[in-house]
């Protein structure tokens, strides 16, 4: 395996850099391994070659992964589900049931990856087809049982997009937010919103607040990797889309890129940032598609 392999974050949970494209501390995947096992968000298309060699790494067979989870099914999350079943042919993938049928028929998702990231998404590899037994739908409520290991409870979480879900392991404290707590950089500890259109950010305030009831203790971010401090971090990531909503509610008419200078005056997290966007168009392009998430709901009236 070229690269870091799978870390043991905690027992019987693993994190894996899936290094997409070749970028290092963008996109991690977790593995959870008891009698069976289950993997969180298997990334992209491109990703999957390596994240089966993550699975080999922690002894995980073909025949022993039970579950594919996806947070939701934008295409750095579930776009390589289809290779994964490919690879392990007991396993099942599970989404919000709003994705189900986007899944089975991935030509509308597809196209939708297309607009929004353009050569981006050429590059992530296309969504293959999962059939239609080896899928099936989430809803608030349901709990994911490995044999062997943790019951995960499933929580909507709406807000970064409609089919959104997260995962709590109450035994363990461990929540796995997908993107409705935002991205988490590890190495440089600091958090970004990840609010593009069609945002919905009073969905996602509700979503905070349920994931923050619960008290984790640990958070499992798939950009980037997991963190101990994860009811610390859910305030955190509240209080500064409070700050983001203030700062582009107040300055709606201007463009993207003036908004980001405003920004940057009052989110540290994003002073922190800006020295580095021209080296990385990547997150500058997230950061802009973010920003034009909020001010076009903000401009909506506030109604999605």
């Amino acid at each position: 395996m070229e690269g870091p392999g799978p870390v043991e974050i905690l027992p019987g949970l693993y994190a894996l850099d899936l290094r997409p494209l070749g970028i290092e501390n963008f996109l991690s995947t977790y593995v959870m391994v008891g009698r069976e096992a289950l993997v969180v968000d298997c990334g992209p298309a491109c990703s999957i070659g390596r994240l089966i060699e993550g699975l080999e790494a922690v002894g995980v067979k073909p025949e022993s992964l039970r579950y594919i989870l996806a947070t939701h099914i934008h295409i750095d999350h579930v776009g390589g589900a289809s290779e994964l079943l490919n690879w392990a042919p007991d396993a099942e993938l599970l989404v919000h049931e709003r994705g189900v049928k986007h899944m089975v028929k991935p030509d509308r998702l597809w196209e939708g990856s297309l607009k929004v990231l353009g050569q981006l998404a050429e590059a992530y590899g296309p969504i293959g087809a999962v059939d239609e037994d080896r899928v099936a739908g989430l809803r608030e409520g349901d709990t994911v049982e490995l044999a062997g290991g943790p019951v995960l409870e499933v929580l909507e979480t709406p807000g970064h997009a409609s089919h959104h879900v997260s995962f709590f392991d109450g035994e363990n404290r461990i929540l796995f937010p997908g993107d409705s707590a935002g991205i988490y950089i590890a190495p440089l500890d600091l958090l970004l919103p990840t609010t593009p259109s069609p945002h919905r950010l009073d969905l996602t305030f509700s979503s905070l607040d349920k994931q923050s009831a619960l008290r984790p203790e640990v958070a499992c971010y798939p950009h980037f990797w997991a963190s101990d401090r994860a009811s610390e971090l859910l305030d955190a990531y509240r209080r500064q889309l409070e700050v983001w909503a203030r700062v582009i509610g107040d300055n709606v008419e201007e463009d993207e890129e003036e908004l980001l200078g405003l920004l940057a005056s009052e989110d540290g997290n994003i002073a922190r940032v800006m020295p580095f966007l021209d080296a990385y168009p990547l997150l500058r392009g997230g950061l802009l598609r973010s920003i034009r998430g909020i001010k076009e709901f903000l401009s909506s009236g506030g109604a999605g």
